[in-house]
């Protein structure tokens, strides 16, 4: 019951999977791989040059070649390997084109007709990030984003040189000769983003309201600590000048921005300064959730991405180090 389910609901969500048939033998299938011709790389006006954006895709393509020493997409089996890339909007404190680049996991299966195809509809994907340092963290971690602000996790270790990882899921790729990539906000300036937010109210009786607590919550951090680190957390204004509570340690993670210090602008626009991707380390975790995908025979051809998510490793991770300023 709990396998029929799982395909009914698959079946409502994506179409195609209503006549799709995945089979066992289809996963040792030989793949393909192609940089998509549709890869959405158009030029803001003013911003970059036709030349930049071509020198740009040639440090992606790149990119995708040492992506593909991955034991997964060297050797391509039961999937069509199909990689994009896509241009984003530069922030003002950012330097060089910023792009993600998506790889897409489109499976083998069996069509009505009973021949061999791939999926192309919203296939599974996985991206990262090239250029824009906040990439992995403003979308889910977001503080003030016309300042900028967003919040960083306190656990972090720099597993080589250049190659610093967080909560053991979150990697940033980096020049370690130049300075901090991330800077702190001080509770001074993230206190400004809480009332400035607080004095858009336009109930009154609310705003004057919010302003008390803010009054008072502000009133709670000692002087000594305005200037210093803030944290995500605390009451209203969101934050507080320590990173735990109650005698708890390592509680709110930390609010910071991008380093405009950072950026060599030395280097040409087109190329790559920084890398930023999340890839769960927990091998267990990504093991159980491939073993279970793979549990269903009709489903053993759909588990591409659980593949290359449980192969993609340290080591990796590292070898993208290379591609920093070139």
């Amino acid at each position: 019951m709990r396998k029929l389910s799982l395909l009914l609901t698959l079946s409502v969500c994506v179409p195609w999977l209503a006549f799709a048939q995945f089979s066992d033998e289809l996963r040792d299938k030989p793949g393909t791989f192609e940089i998509l011709g549709r890869t959405e790389f158009a030029a803001v006006p003013g911003k970059f040059t036709k030349a930049e954006l071509t020198a740009n895709m040639e440090r992606l393509t790149a990119l995708t070649s040492v992506l593909r020493q991955n034991e997964v997409l060297a050797d391509i089996k039961g999937f069509a390997c199909r990689m994009w890339f896509h241009r984003m909007s530069p922030a003002k404190c950012e330097y060089g084109v910023p792009a993600s680049v998506t790889v897409e996991f489109c499976s083998y299966f069996y069509n009505k007709e009973k021949k061999v195809v791939y999926n192309t509809i919203e296939p599974p994907n996985w991206s990262l990030y090239v250029n824009k340092a906040d990439g992995i963290l403003t979308a889910s971690n977001g503080f003030d984003t016309g300042k900028g602000y967003f919040t960083a996790p306190l656990n972090k270790k720099t597993i080589a040189p250049g190659v610093d990882m967080y909560d053991g899921e979150y990697f940033v790729i980096y020049d370690p000769s130049r300075p901090d990539y991330w800077i702190p906000v001080t509770v001074n300036e993230a206190f400004a983003c809480a009332r400035a937010f607080s004095a858009k109210e336009t109930d009154e009786f609310t705003r004057n309201l919010n302003q008390q607590f803010l009054d008072n919550e502000w009133n709670e951090i000692p002087a000594d600590y305005r200037d210093k680190p803030a944290y995500f957390g605390g009451g209203l204004a969101r934050v507080t000048y320590a990173n735990g509570y109650g005698g708890q340690d390592s509680l709110f993670p930390r609010i910071v921005q991008v380093n405009p210090a950072y950026w060599n602008k030395s280097l040409p626009k087109s190329a790559i300064q920084i890398i930023t991707l999340h890839a769960v380390q927990n091998k267990p975790y990504l093991k159980r959730n491939l073993d279970e995908c793979l549990k269903y025979p009709d489903r053993g051809s759909g588990c591409d991405l659980p593949r290359f998510e449980y192969s993609y490793g340290i080591e990796d991770i590292k070898k993208l180090q290379s591609l920093i300023g070139k």
